[in-house]
């Protein structure tokens, strides 16, 4: 790997600072290369160009030009640009997430209606069974794009160790056609790309239990962060291409979703 490469790379593994953005062409790049079934090859042609192009030709605008709305008003209607904003910092130790850093959280309705379906019919016919070996059965996925073989594999691994499995032994939803609670936002659940989990040892969290407010400060549970077995399931779902929501200032510790353009691995090979 060149060293441009090995830059790139860094950047979408590691995350970066909180308000950090990835260069404007990491975040195409890395979108094209999670999603290569949907993308066409993205080349940079220079700093006026701002369009990706999907396999059958039609072409998006990466930035929609909302650099002037509120982080509020973002959340409601983000574009590709801001549903690449936030790097994901992938790994630990982990770091206290700042007041605003929540990485992934940030997402185009567009996209994801694109990628997974626009409505609950389109979705459930692309849903699968997926064993879920921890607990030797199955919960239902997305099975576009690499998503339910990935959650698959993140399951024979955990299996493999008995107190890992013993995290996830007891899954706490995957496919539900909803809004966000509070919101008009579709959740990750509605495109059978997320799955929860009822963790044990009450680590279970989530920021409006906690009677927080989306635009005031949220007392973190830091404890969730130095849990060391905990830390290995995480590990292990971001390895196949999923965020956890524990690294949000807006936690939910429950939550894993498949954004394999944010974790990392779709940017390995970027040249």
């Amino acid at each position: 790997m060149n060293r441009p490469a090995l830059i790139l790379s860094a950047l979408c593994i590691l995350g970066a600072s909180v308000g950090a953005q990835a260069p404007p062409e990491t975040g195409p790049q890395c979108l094209t290369q999670a999603y290569p079934d949907f993308w066409a090859p993205w080349r940079h042609q220079g700093s006026l160009d701002n369009t990706i192009t999907t396999r059958n030709g039609d072409t998006w605008a990466y930035s929609e030009h909302k650099d002037h709305l509120t982080r509020t008003e973002l959340l409601n209607q983000a574009d590709l640009k801001a549903h690449m904003s936030q790097p994901y910092p992938a790994g630990f130790p982990a770091s206290l997430p700042g007041p605003h850093q929540d990485p992934g959280r940030m997402r185009s309705e567009a996209l994801l209606k694109a990628l997974y379906g626009h409505n609950r019919q389109e979705v459930q016919r692309q849903l699968v069974s997926v064993p879920w070996a921890p607990n030797g059965r199955t919960v239902l996925f997305h099975r576009l794009h690499g998503a339910a073989p990935a959650l698959q594999r993140v399951g024979q691994a955990l299996a493999e160790n008995p107190a890992l499995a013993a995290y996830v032994r007891q899954p706490a939803g995957s496919f539900n056609w909803r809004h966000i609670a509070g919101s008009t936002r579709l959740s990750m659940h509605s495109f059978g790309a997320a799955i929860d989990f009822a963790l044990p040892h009450q680590l279970g969290h989530y920021w409006q239990w906690r009677g927080c407010k989306e635009n005031s400060p949220c007392p973190y549970p830091e404890a969730v962060l130095r849990d060391p077995l905990l830390q290995q399931v995480v590990t292990a779902f971001e390895k196949e291409g999923f965020i956890w929501g524990g690294k949000w200032a807006h936690f939910d510790t429950l939550h894993f979703e498949y954004r394999p353009e944010l974790v990392g691995f779709s940017c390995k090979n970027v040249k």
